[in-house]
């Protein structure tokens, strides 16, 4: 049975809201709270129903039982008190316990990471988290393939219900897997084909159409005998790559005509070439212009497209210019969309298309390890898988 917020009245109670506020920060702003905005409903949820809210969440990778202010939630405590207009009090040490006062209803926590413990799940820490608050409300997607004390370990010991973000991330992570509405197009990249084959062996069999990028169009490139210069690449995974090539599904993967790269250090010599007439000191950094209009004919002529990872190297222009045309393509589209992964989703708020996609998801790996069946704890014990 599952459990879940929504179906459920929670009044006059402190709150653990677990949420996953890992947002992409540099030079010390925001750069996008995306992450922060989609916990806003569940948030005021529970303030509406007269409860109090301690947060807890991640931030980055710090070396836990060290604080390191680069990875404090200072900066994401300011952000939700601005978007809630009410004070949100940021606690540093809080694992002994922590005391509203009269003018604060939400609480959060620094940092889960910087406490010793929390990614082995220790039973100590998960107990010590427990005893702050009278019931556990998850609604951290991106962190719901991890079994750690604040995410996992802490719901053993308290009444624990799914929130608003995590029961709209598994409805629409579930219609994506049962899609019927095709063609459907998926689109794949990242640097390593390593970390996304399971996923790529999983959805070709669903899909009508695979579109590849980064590293792992450059590793399938190499694995079909063309000379990709210095791209970045995995060579151990050739043969995994030339296994897809040679199965039965191969005919869905839509290779690239051309693509951009430069034989430059400082990448400031961008040409696009096609694929046979790359050199040895060539490095592909995007997909090129007749590939990408390939790509949009694709998209524009499917019902429902999965999109993980940008296509190119996005932190340096023009190299961002084939993940900005699809992004464009598939908002302007009828197609069902759903987006998921962390680079991808700041390109589209930068580009103000957030609202011309279906779905945009809250998790990266999160959400491809539910794709590729892996066992995901704390949805089996919330009823959600």
């Amino acid at each position: 049975m599952q459990k879940l917020l929504s179906q459920t009245s929670i009044k006059n109670k402190i709150v653990l809201l677990r949420l996953d506020l890992n947002v992409p920060v540099f030079e010390n702003k925001i750069l996008s709270d995306f992450r922060i905005t989609k916990s806003l409903k569940t948030i005021q949820d529970l303030l509406d129903n007269n409860n109090r809210i301690i947060i807890l969440s991640h931030f980055g990778r710090p070396t836990e039982g060290h604080y390191d202010s680069k990875y404090s939630l200072e900066r994401v405590s300011d952000r939700l008190q601005e978007l809630l207009s009410q004070k949100v009090m940021l606690v540093k040490n809080w694992t002994d316990g922590v005391k509203f006062d009269d003018a604060t209803n939400i609480i959060m926590c620094e940092n889960v990471r910087f406490e010793v413990g929390e990614k082995e799940n220790s039973l100590s820490l998960s107990k010590k988290i427990a005893s702050l608050g009278d019931v556990l409300v998850f609604d951290a997607f991106g962190v719901s393939h991890r079994k750690e004390a604040s995410s996992y370990g802490v719901s053993d010991y308290l009444d624990t219900y799914a929130g608003h973000l995590l029961e709209s991330e598994i409805i629409n992570a579930k219609k994506l897997l049962s899609v019927q509405t095709r063609p459907l197009t998926t689109i794949i990249s990242g640097a390593k084909i390593s970390t996304k084959l399971t996923l790529i062996k999983k959805l070709i069999l669903k899909s009508d159409h695979i579109i590849l990028g980064g590293g792992i169009l450059n590793t399938f490139l190499s694995a079909m005998g063309n000379n990709i210069g210095n791209s970045l690449v995995e060579s151990s995974f050739i043969n995994e790559a030339k296994e897809i090539l040679n199965g039965e599904h191969s005919k869905k993967i839509i290779m690239p005509i051309d693509v951009v790269s430069t034989d430059s250090l400082s990448l400031d010599n961008p040409k696009n070439k096609k694929i046979s007439m790359l050199q040895s000191n060539d490095k592909i950094l995007d997909i090129g212009e007749k590939t990408t209009d390939r790509y949009i004919d694709i998209i524009r002529s499917s019902k429902t497209v999965f999109w993980n990872g940008p296509l190119g190297y996005i932190e340096k222009k023009p190299y961002d210019n084939g993940t900005i045309k699809i992004s464009e393509a598939i908002a302007s589209s009828e197609t069902y969309s759903i987006v998921g992964g962390g680079d991808t989703i700041p390109v589209i708020e930068k580009l103000g298309l957030q609202n011309d996609f279906s779905y945009l998801s809250t998790g990266g790996g999160s959400l491809l390890k539910f794709i590729e069946g892996e066992d995901m704890p704390i949805l089996t014990k919330l009823g959600m898988i």
